[in-house]
């Protein structure tokens, strides 16, 4: 059997890209067949399919058969691409074309130049973007922002696409000139539920990965976990096989991998149609037809709605995954549930809170912003909070947010009640007159911030990084840090390129050596120290606190005090629980968050939990944050922390130290599966 992988791919975190792919299905090696009739032409190339399907195997495949092969590939993310550095991205800028543009700097088709470039999901390109995009294939040359001289570029495009780009033109999404420009060599990268004959290949591939990761001793498929495996639908594909076999192996006995072991969800199967009955579309077709006969006013809506709760329940209500699913973005989908009046904090193990008696007045739930891995992630999984307050006629609602920008923006928008975040991102908000309020902050965590380099890195210190390329998440605790580390090496932020990107992207550019170091947090620190062998070159200790905040809306605050309390009160427990608890923590919720075991109790151990009121010695430490950004620019204007400090009412002062009864994680015991967390600072 051959199998394609990712480079590096035993080391790659648990993303949404598939790292693998097999040709055993007829379907497969049709689909290899159309590659290798492709692969030897320059044809601008578009692979089309499902999110987790492979299409960058399949892109860096026709490369690898192309003559360029020899020459660099370069792969791109245009949905990981900010909007207003999308530009610079792609064809590089000179120095001074914008603020923070202190040198110049090539984009990826220059760097890409005599090789090919992949663009994954070019759909999401905005569309000033798609008509620059244009003139560069029609020209063959790009011109750097700030530029006037056009650059001859020898590059072949591969782009891909999960969206349906012909819908996306007539949608007005999409230029129709660039998409007849892609569509020259189309390759349709089926779903693996279609290609069933590729499903125990890439289960026994993702087997020998994750014995030899794990050090296991050799370890079987059951007959019953096979049939399981084969008749589930795989909603998210290749990757959702990872992830099923890798937990499968953090929980199997005695070397066998059962169908328990495997934890999918009955519904999920793909049940065999009898001859006679009609197809699934000719029966939905029919189902419509008597919809429309009803003339209802809201069927579409109702339609709409329909299909997004069925999906969710589908995929075991897994937000992402029915994104994923039905093509659309993961806020269309909250979006969507929440209109149809889904509990986005229940989970399918039936034993969800009761349902809440909205309270006289009560207009709308409680919406608490939550980031993945910190430890409001945790008190969601445990579902304590909710039971608590729908005793008393409250619901809750939890928003997830990819970073501490977006969960304050939220707030200012007034779509948000509370959340957490760390330093950098509500000194942010104040400057942009958003009104917030300081809650509460977790002990300081300097340890779990870092700026590391490779093992093979010659940087020894920070001073080392003059003239290199350091990759950081803007408006983060990190960012923070590289500040303080670089004034405090005596270098000065114009002699090092600082490439501002997502965290996922910045531990991609971090593997593939296109940044020399990166300024990040745990658990991702933990992770690319344990699995990438990453050196810590200067972590926090002495220069920043590194501290998360409860943050909520004024507005919130003056109108709901009490509620307040009972959630710092639930977010102390499960603080707690966690310190007394790391290694049944790690053992219950970290089998499928990507990240080995030991470096999530790594993570864990490295912080402790417990809530300390904003007083003032936490204001003055924020002012010290917010200062630090004037100085370098980064803030239009001072401002005053002690504004933003919530002057708590006397009547609704309570002890932290009082518990919530019962166990915060006790639901999580009996439902396994039901959230999986470790902490990190929240951005």
């Amino acid at each position: 059997m051959s199998v394609l992988t990712l480079p590096n791919a035993d080391r790659l975190a648990l993303l949404v890209r598939a790292k693998a792919l097999v040709f055993e299905d007829a379907l497969s090696r049709r689909l290899l067949e159309q590659l290798q009739q492709i692969a030897p032409s320059d044809a601008t190339a578009l692979v089309i399919g499902e999110t987790g399907t492979g299409k960058e195997i399949v892109a860096r495949h026709i490369h690898g058969l192309s003559p360029r092969r020899g020459e660099p590939f370069v792969a791109v993310n245009c949905g990981a691409l900010s909007p207003t550095l999308v530009e610079s991205e792609l064809f590089g800028h000179e120095r001074g074309a914008f603020t923070g543009a202190l040198t110049s700097k090539p984009g990826w088709f220059e760097s890409a130049h005599g090789g090919t470039l992949f663009l994954d999901e070019i759909g999401d390109l905005p569309m000033l973007m798609q008509v620059k995009l244009l003139r560069v294939l029609q020209e063959r040359e790009v011109v750097r922002v700030g530029g006037r001289t056009p650059l001859p570029i020898d590059v072949r495009l591969v782009a891909a696409t999960n969206i349906d780009l012909e819908d996306a033109v007539k949608a007005g999404k999409f230029r129709e000139d660039l998409y007849y420009r892609l569509n020259v060599a189309v390759l349709k990268l089926p779903p693996l539920r279609e290609r069933p004959g590729d499903i125990l290949p890439l289960a026994r591939h993702f087997l020998t990965v994750y014995q030899r990761r794990l050090g296991l001793a050799e370890v079987r498929l059951d007959p019953d976990a096979v049939e399981r495996l084969e008749s589930h639908g795989w909603p998210g594909n290749i990757r959702e096989l990872e992830n099923v076999i890798h937990y499968a192996l953090l929980v199997c006995r005695d070397g066998h991998v059962t169908t328990a072991d495997l934890r999918l969800a009955p519904q999920a199967g793909r049940r065999p149609v009898a001859a006679t009955a009609p197809g699934p579309w000719e029966a939905f077709d029919q189902a419509l037809q008597g919809l429309f006969e009803q003339a209802d006013e809201r069927l579409y809506e109702r339609i709409e709605q329909a299909i997004v709760r069925t999906a969710f329940g589908y995929c075991e209500r897994n937000q992402v995954h029915t994104a994923r699913l039905l093509g659309v973005s993961r806020n269309v989908i909250r979006a969507r549930l929440i209109a149809a009046g889904e509990r986005l904090g229940a989970r399918a193990s039936g034993r969800d809170a009761p349902a809440p008696r909205p309270a006289p007045g009560n207009a709308r739930p409680l919406r608490i912003g939550f980031q993945e891995f910190g430890i409001l992630w945790l008190l969601r999984a445990s579902g304590d909070l909710e039971r608590s307050f729908a005793r008393q006629g409250e619901e809750v609602v939890w928003i997830g947010f990819a970073s501490g920008a977006e969960l304050v923006a939220a707030l200012r928008a007034g779509n948000l009640d509370l959340g957490i975040v760390g330093e950098t991102p509500p000194v942010f908000a104040q400057a942009d007159a958003t009104p917030l309020v300081y809650l509460a902050a977790e002990p300081p965590a300097p340890e779990a911030e870092a700026i590391v380099v490779s093992s093979a890195s010659p940087a020894r210190s920070v001073a080392d990084l003059r003239g290199r390329r350091l990759a950081i998440t803007r408006g983060t605790n990190a960012h923070f840090l590289a500040i303080r580390a670089l004034e405090e090496a005596g270098v000065p932020s114009t002699a090092v390129d600082i490439v501002f990107v997502t965290p996922g992207e910045a531990r991609r550019r971090f593997e593939a050596g296109t940044v020399d170091a990166w300024a990040l947090w745990d658990p991702l620190l933990a992770s690319v120290e344990h699995e990438l062998g990453a050196r810590v070159l200067r972590d926090a200790r002495g220069l920043a606190d590194n501290r998360s905040f409860y943050v909520a809306s004024r507005e919130f605050i003056e109108r709901s005090p009490a509620l307040a309390d009972q959630f710092l009160e639930a977010v102390a427990k499960t603080g707690r629980t966690v310190n007394d608890n790391a290694q049944t923590v790690v053992d219950l919720l970290g089998g499928s968050l990507g990240i080995e075991r030991p470096a999530l109790l790594c993570a864990l151990r490295r912080n402790r939990y417990g809530l300390q009121l904003f007083d003032a010695e936490l204001t003055r430490s924020q002012q010290t944050v917010a200062d630090l950004f004037v100085r370098a620019n980064l803030l239009s204007h001072p401002i005053s922390v002690a504004e933003a400090r919530w002057i708590r009412p006397a009547s609704t002062d309570t002890s932290e130290d009082t518990p919530l009864s019962g166990d915060p994680f006790a639901a999580a015991h009996r439902a396994p599966g039901a959230g999986n967390a470790a902490h990190t600072t929240p951005r």
